[in-house]
């Protein structure tokens, strides 16, 4: 099957990561991606699988290039044309249909609906492509049991939305004593030191202050840890995040390492990892790349998050530290114990059984088959 995948960007975020595996790993089909920006994170790597990508630098008074990817959707005669986020679902739904494509599935993966939190263009856009629903794509998929809830409430067609989990490469994400030994070594912290990460870019959503009061509340406790922080805009130009660390006296706590590509060893250096997110979670991947690497997670209850951890970590609610220190406190007092190791092995567990690759790509072409065989 020739696929061609319309997507908003192809910076750092989930949607863009699962694309990009789907290139990589699927070798029943053929993919050609469009963005509707211009060149990002992903751009070299889909260049370099060979993955043809068109770049159409789309802004909103851009009506001719709207146009010009009518022209091009024509050209490229798709089998089946798969949107991927909320803008990609209404630009690019749009234009397939216009170009005379009846196969056409949206993706959704934003979870978070409301003034305040979203951009009141992002709600508007929802609220048209409810209606939509009923009559541009043929399937819809939802990244998260959370989401697929939210969107039918939204008066999407809910016969159309399927639920496909991300799926995780497990011959790269695995437990590697030596990439932990590296990862230490290069942070320089001592073996008997609890490391506690979190993986996420710098974002109201991802609620590093909530993080940060929960450390302050340890360091009150005399709690022996450490912490880094990694993600696009943690750094020292950032000016509020260093504010609040300096104000919550934890400059000796923690450790701001910026973006990074290898989150394999990022993952296996840490004894715990922590998403602190307020909202907008829908499947949060470093959850499951932490857990694939035998890493447990302190999470807040937001996406599906709860349920990816399962029993092997740690859930609180959002915006409250308290409770957030206290299951980092249980988690680091049970790394002593002699149940830790099980803990670890269970973490991966979970992963293997429920969100690898395999099962992943198998539930596409499930669906793929299935519409390409629809008259």
């Amino acid at each position: 099957m020739n696929i061609i995948h319309i997507i908003t960007g192809l910076g750092d975020g989930g949607a863009e990561q699962t694309l990009f595996k789907i290139c990589k790993y699927d070798k029943f089909n053929k993919h050609v991606v469009i963005s509707l920006k211009d060149r990002e994170k992903y751009s070299p790597l889909l260049h370099e699988l060979g993955v043809k990508v068109y770049y159409l630098n789309i802004k909103y008074s851009s009506i001719n290039k709207f146009f010009y990817l009518i022209k091009l959707l024509r050209f490229l005669k798709p089998d089946i044309v798969q949107t991927w986020l909320v803008h990609a679902d209404f630009i690019g739904g749009i234009a397939a249909k216009l170009a005379g494509i009846k196969k056409i599935i949206w993706n959704i993966r934003y979870s978070e609906i409301k003034l305040g939190k979203a951009k009141i263009t992002t709600i508007l856009i929802i609220k048209i492509l409810s209606k939509l629903s009923f009559f541009i794509p043929q399937i819809i998929i939802a990244v998260s049991e959370n989401s697929k809830k939210i969107y039918e409430t939204e008066g999407y067609d809910k016969n159309k939305i399927k639920f496909i989990p991300n799926g995780y490469d497990l011959s790269v994400l695995k437990i590697d004593k030596l990439q932990r030994k590296k990862f230490r070594k290069k942070i320089r912290i001592n073996k008997q030191v609890s490391l506690i990460g979190k993986v996420a870019r710098y974002d109201p959503q991802k609620d590093h202050l909530n993080f940060l009061n929960a450390l302050s509340n340890l360091r009150d406790k005399n709690i022996n840890f450490f912490c880094v922080l990694i993600g696009k805009n943690i750094n020292k130009k950032n000016i509020a995040l260093n504010s609040d660390i300096k104000r919550l006296k934890l400059s000796n706590y923690v450790k701001l390492l910026g973006q990074t590509n290898d989150i394999s060893q990022v993952m296996n250096g840490l004894d715990l990892h922590v998403l602190s997110s307020s909202y907008g979670e829908g499947f949060p991947n470093v959850v499951a790349e932490s857990m694939s690497c035998g890493t447990p997670c302190v999470v807040t209850d937001v996406g599906d998050s709860s349920k990816i951890v399962g029993k092997t970590g740690w859930v609180v609610p959002p915006n409250n530290s308290i409770k957030l220190a206290k299951a980092i406190e249980k988690a680091l007092y049970e790394k002593s114990k002699s149940n830790w190791k099980k803990r670890c092995k269970n973490t991966r567990y979970i992963i293997k059984e429920k969100f690898s690759i395999t099962k992943m790509l198998n539930s596409y072409n499930k669906i793929w088959n299935k519409l390409y065989n629809k008259k």
